[in-house]
């Protein structure tokens, strides 16, 4: 029996609930802590998750629930985008309980370790990479007062010494994973719903990504082998959440959801003979589907398909290393805009290789391919981990247009977008940055 208790605490992503031109920020399930406080859960370890995303749940909640359970290890996980918020959560946490060990883990701490551990004194450790099995034999040498150099996969202080262990393989056998663990979400998992509206999950079936993106930090995070769960896993877990949560929509938040078309088809074949009526949606490249496919998609209930366009200048394209065409972008939208499948497309203002000009192909871009579901003009952000965050003189970023131009390009889109399709009423949920004038 273990007997220190773990908190997974997942920060807020955004200061005073502003989101960028064209984001649309819900809380959603936070999959990282629930694989995580599964595993911790099969071995015997006390856990429980607040997830403070939600604008309601004040830092005086996480004070409360340090105090409610008094935890000797909070964990921490953090994306660039909810660093500082992360950080936030950390001071608190040893203001209230100077005892306690802090772990800090994610995309962003991972490659940044040694920064936080040098500038951050209240982060204890750090997790790097996949967190479920460095988790857990973290609490477990905590709790049995051994040396935490035998813990792969972290990094620590000694001594005034920052320690890295050697990095964790990552996980072949996905399918060893327990599923998440959606029971010790606080708030409820029915608050998440309520922000949906559906009765809707994400799932997630593979990791690692095979491509060059330089912008991108999943292929540094989780490498360049594709690693899948079998179609029956995935199965399993799609009757227990329709079981035990009466779901009625999946999300699969894959990266990229149909790299091995195969198991699409296979997958696809069996959620029709199962008939489980579910409508679902996924994210994919548009060189990585075709007609077969998406038909296959469509007759098991996929409604929803996400597009990473980025730039329509093939340059641009070729420069942070895409992989596909303009033409197969324009192609993947239309295909699936005629079998009735809403498109979603994600756009990066300020890639390298941008101009005024290429910018200015967007709007025009986004009127002919007609996509139904939501248009992203998302503002470039410089990971890292990345191959642009390593060589950013090099990529020269931001330096053809102005912040106006930007601006400019994105109201075109979105106007262009909403008034093509008549959705007009929507630009209202659409919260535009603060714009400073000089």
């Amino acid at each position: 029996m273990i007997l220190l208790r773990v908190l997974l605490v997942v920060p807020p992503y955004l200061n005073e609930d502003r989101a960028l031109m064209g984001e649309m920020r819900l809380s959603t399930m936070p999959l990282g802590p629930t694989y995580i406080a599964a595993v911790l859960e099969l071995n015997g370890i006390s856990v429980a998750i607040l997830d403070m995303s939600f604008p309601e749940i004040q830092n005086q909640r996480l004070e409360d629930k340090l105090f409610e359970l008094n935890p000797m290890v909070i964990g921490i996980t953090s994306m660039s985008n909810n660093f500082q918020n992360a950080t936030t959560i950390a001071k608190i946490v040893k203001q209230k309980n100077p005892r306690s060990i802090v772990v800090m883990g994610g995309v962003h701490p991972t490659f940044v370790h040694k920064e936080i551990l040098k500038t951050i004194p209240e982060v204890d450790i750090v997790i790097r990479y996949e967190g479920e099995y460095s988790m857990t034999e973290l609490v477990k040498a905590l709790d049995n007062e051994t040396s935490l150099g035998k813990v792969k996969g972290i990094s620590f202080r000694k001594e005034g010494t920052i320690i890295s262990t050697p990095s964790r393989e990552k996980i072949q056998d996905l399918d060893s994973l327990p599923y998440p663990a959606y029971h010790l979400l606080e708030p409820s998992v029915e608050k998440y719903l309520k922000h949906y509206g559906k009765r809707s999950f994400p799932v997630i079936t593979t990791r690692g990504c095979p491509f060059n993106c330089i912008y991108c930090s999943t292929m540094a995070l989780h490498g360049r082998k594709y690693r899948t769960r079998s179609v029956s896993n995935v199965l399993g877990e799609l009757s227990y959440l329709i079981k035990e949560y009466k779901v009625n929509e999946i999300s699969f938040v894959d990266d990229n959801f149909t790299m091995q078309k195969d198991r699409v088809f296979s997958l696809c074949e069996e959620m029709k003979q199962r008939k489980l009526n579910l409508s679902w949606g996924c994210s994919a490249r548009v060189d990585q589907v075709s007609k077969n496919l998406l038909e296959k998609m469509k007759e098991a209930g996929c409604t929803d398909i996400f597009f990473g366009i980025e730039s329509v200048s093939q340059k641009v394209l070729d420069l942070i290393k895409k992989g596909f065409t303009v033409q197969q972008a324009k192609d993947a939208i239309k295909t699936a805009e005629k079998l009735g499948i809403r498109t979603h497309c994600s756009f990066i203002i300020g890639l390298p290789g941008e101009t005024v000009r290429s910018l200015n192909r967007i709007p025009k871009f986004v009127e002919e391919t007609n996509p139904s579901g939501r248009v992203l003009p998302n503002l470039l952000d410089i990971l890292p981990g990345t191959e642009l965050f390593e060589k950013q003189e090099e990529y020269s970023i931001g330096s053809s247009f102005s912040f106006a131009d930007v601006t400019k390009v994105q109201l075109e889109m979105l106007l262009t977008f909403y008034k093509k399709t008549f959705k007009i009423n929507k630009l209202f949920r659409v919260i535009p940055p603060n714009i400073v004038l000089e």
